[in-house]
């Protein structure tokens, strides 16, 4: 398990929650959008993970051309996932506003955004941000022991061609279709150490888990949708030699043919790209315990 990258995944889901709902309250009505939303999780990311994570943004004016706020790549060491991904915020009256057309081409944007994806072997995402209660599926469960407090899901993905078949206008009609972003490093829900009260000698003594660092995974989920579960491939797949993931969108085997989308600046113009964020997990272990013994010379799957 890889705690400190879920762990940042998990608390920035949590407080995009928090703060929609903050925004969407009457005596605040602050706009709080998907650019706003998207700028300060992604460079949130990069700051509290340097050594992996690198994040290159571009003209807002470009994502007109191709309907994708980001794309996104996860480098393992056995093989590499991309994704190209569209942003939508759920509005303060709960409608997802999905159809958006594109006024300097006529084309809907998410079939712009399909399209660049197919074309660079990439998965086109959505990636909705919503608050606790515009959730159905992806709502936290109460803990009456108070010793644990959940994580929100403020961060669901979800595969553009499901989108695209469904044509939701609210996030009931694709939530069922949708995983929380943490899911990207591992499958379960997780919790976080509440304050708890330890009375010693009359006095009271809090104590607060460090750093935020996670606790148990919850006990009532076993695993994800088995029709959603094997999209988003995990960390670990990606540094697995030993599992096989023939025909995966999105994925790129670094042991075959199969490459990864040319990236230089020249274009990234070129193809619209207007954010680029890479996750380098190939350091991490499969157990944190383990430390990770790369070749002398480990493959580079970057051809920039």
């Amino acid at each position: 398990m890889h705690m400190a990258l879920l762990n940042s995944l998990l608390e920035l889901a949590h407080a995009t929650s928090e703060n929609l709902a903050f925004a969407h309250r009457k005596d605040v009505d602050v706009s709080y959008g998907e650019e706003t939303i998207t700028e300060t999780n992604l460079l949130e990311l990069r700051r509290r993970h340097p050594d992996m994570i690198t994040l290159k943004t571009f003209g807002k004016k470009l994502e007109a051309k191709n309907g994708a706020d980001w794309e996104w790549h996860i480098i393992g060491r056995a093989r590499s996932f991309g994704m190209r991904v569209q942003a939508k915020r759920l509005q303060q009256d709960d409608v997802l506003k999905i159809r958006h057309i594109v006024k300097s081409s006529g084309e809907e944007q998410i079939d712009l955004l399909t399209k660049d994806a197919e074309i660079h072997g990439l998965m086109p995402v959505y990636c909705f941000y919503s608050s606790e209660l515009q959730r159905q599926k992806w709502k936290v469960s109460s803990d009456h022991h108070g010793l644990t407090s959940p994580f929100e899901f403020g961060c669901l993905l979800a595969n553009a061609d499901r989108v695209k078949a469904k044509k939701p206008t609210s996030l009931a009609a694709i939530e069922a279709d949708c995983v929380p972003w943490h899911y990207l490093a591992d499958r379960r829900r997780f919790r976080r150490l509440a304050r708890i009260g330890i009375v010693e000698d009359g006095t009271t003594t809090q104590f607060l888990s460090a750093e935020g660092i996670l606790q148990l995974p919850v006990a009532e989920t076993a695993g994800p949708d088995p029709a959603l579960g094997d999209i988003f491939p995990t960390i670990d797949e990606l540094n697995n030699f030993d599992i096989e993931m023939p025909g995966r969108t999105g994925i790129f085997e670094h042991r075959s043919d199969v490459i990864r989308p040319e990236m230089s600046e020249e274009i990234f113009h070129k193809r619209r790209i207007s954010r680029l964020i890479e996750i380098d997990v190939r350091g991490l272990p499969f157990d944190e315990d383990e430390p990770v013994v790369l070749p002398e010379a480990p493959p580079d799957p970057r051809p920039w």
